[in-house]
């Protein structure tokens, strides 16, 4: 393992007792799955920081680096809690959930990150540029950086996004060079319009290349990145990489390179699990959290209609987006609607109760997967569009 002088004073404790444990398990990985090398980083992301995924463990996990004088080193944003904290009430929270998320909270800002409790933290709050080596959890995150932004992160996991945090540092991998090119060309033959379109495209993909990093050859592909943003969080729910091209990329693949092609027909066979058949309960969007663009977009969608009394329509964003949505006027738009506008969290990560008789509907596949599993809930997909129609008539 080759190590610099600063890491090897931190090995030694120079840096504290929590720096050096972090160090620890930076090298454990990089002698794992890197090339027992380290390498500097910019910036860090967090994820599993609520309560709900953490629990007790997790949460004494963090009192230790705490106590042992943590504090990160580059700037670190974090990834959604339990409950939109000036909402609490919208998802079934305890008292005790409460106080135990709240400390969750306390203890990372104390240690220096920034709550920005979302996991887009590229619109706003923490966007790296093309060339940046990062350390960011969240696979749809850590996608996008590497994918869209062009930066160069592994796909870690909290406690290495955290450790990284701490250390500065990361383990280098193939993620942190260009070594990490296509593996397979998926010819996308179906069209992709919604947003839904772009999550359902990217969950499938996964399903069919669950371990190759993917060259998406898209016809006349037009989109913007909030709907690449969805492909992303697709691609992240039902596969290992933390990567995909474009063939607007221009990288040449080769000869020999494996080939599979995407229809319509592939991607109807998955939405079909999760077809409509009931009135829902719960209508959520916002997995990965919305945009500005994609808030002025349901606004205008909802402006001068009311969501029906028995529906809950969630749509969820970061902080700093409610922040600027406020100010444009959207938020009483859709308050006006009878929509619930909600940030810091989403339905996944929260102690929301759903029983057997609610229906989910969703534009998300990675909702639609994760709620499936995590609650008694029948889930359903559909377009944006469909899912705002549904709610208002």
């Amino acid at each position: 393992m080759k190590l610099g002088r600063t890491e090897k004073l931190m090995l030694k404790g120079y840096y504290g007792e929590a720096c050096k444990k972090a160090l620890e398990l930076v090298i454990a990985i990089a002698e794992s799955y890197g090339y027992g090398e380290l390498v500097r980083i910019k910036g860090a992301h967090i994820s599993g920081i609520s309560y709900k995924n953490i629990g007790d463990s997790g949460l004494e996990y963090l009192r230790d680096l705490a106590e042992g004088g943590a504090r990160v080193r580059v700037k670190t944003t974090t990834n959604p809690c339990g409950f939109d904290l000036d909402k609490p009430w919208l998802f079934d929270v305890d008292e005790d959930f409460f106080k135990r998320q709240m400390e969750i909270l306390r203890l990372l800002k104390e240690m220096g990150a920034k709550l920005s409790l979302t996991c887009t933290p590229y619109y706003v709050d923490n966007k790296p540029r093309r060339g940046d080596h990062i350390a960011w959890a969240e696979s749809s995150a850590v996608i996008y950086a590497n994918s869209i932004i062009g930066a160069y992160t592994n796909r870690e996991s909290g406690p290495s996004a955290l450790a990284a945090a701490i250390t500065g540092r990361s383990a280098l991998t193939r993620d942190h060079t260009d070594e990490r090119g296509p593996s397979i060309v998926i010819d996308v033959e179906a069209k992709v319009l919604d947003y839904f379109d772009w999550s359902l495209l990217g969950f499938v993909v996964g399903k069919l290349a669950p371990d190759e990093v993917p060259l998406l050859k898209i016809k006349g592909r037009t989109c913007n990145n909030d709907k690449l943003k969805c492909l992303c969080a697709g691609l992240g729910t039902s596969s290992t990489t933390s990567i995909f091209w474009l063939t607007i990329d221009g990288h040449d693949v080769g000869h020999g390179v494996k080939r599979i092609s995407i229809t319509r027909r592939d991607l109807r066979e998955v939405s079909n699990k999760w077809t409509l058949t009931r009135e829902p309960t719960l209508i959520f969007i916002g997995c990965p959290h919305c945009s500005l663009r994609e808030i002025k977009e349901i606004a205008r969608e909802l402006r001068g209609k009311k969501v029906k009394r028995d529906i809950r329509l969630l749509i969820s964003t970061s902080r700093s987006v409610y922040t600027m949505a406020s100010k444009l006027g959207l938020v009483e738009v859709l308050e006006g609607a009878g929509a619930h506008l909600i940030k810091d969290t989403c339905l996944v990560v929260s102690p929301i109760k759903l029983s057997k008789s609610d229906v989910v509907l969703t534009d998300s596949a990675k909702t639609a997967y994760y709620a499936e599993t995590i609650t008694n809930a029948m889930m359903a997909v559909g377009s944006r569009r469909e899912c705002l129609k549904v709610a208002t008539e």
